[in-house]
């Protein structure tokens, strides 16, 4: 299983909720924030290299969250539903295609 890591011509990470919100911003607010900048740029490299939902472990997706370099040893239950529920929704979209 292979995802297609950040290069030169892919744009830096998304920036974190304090990056984005400062301090003003609860915990939850942090938390909910991070996931889906991590759920969406995860599951956009998976459907870009090719991975389909029904086909990825556990193992597969966190693989392909340290391959994008995000600071986790293992993303949480939580998290990989979040990659699994955007992957579903690029995968359902007909109008959406990798070039």
């Amino acid at each position: 299983m292979t995802a297609r890591t950040l290069t030169t011509d892919t744009p830096p990470l998304p920036p974190t909720a304090r990056d984005v919100f400062g301090a003003d911003l609860t915990a939850e607010q942090a938390t909910s924030f991070n996931r889906a900048r991590v759920a969406t740029c995860t599951a956009l490299a998976l459907y870009r290299s090719g991975q389909e939902l029904d086909h990825l472990s556990d193992d597969d997706i966190d693989t392909a969250v340290r391959a994008l370099k995000f600071p986790y040893s293992r993303p949480s239950e939580e998290t990989r539903a979040a990659i699994r529920a955007a992957l579903a929704v690029l995968e359902a979209d007909p109008t959406i295609s990798v070039i």
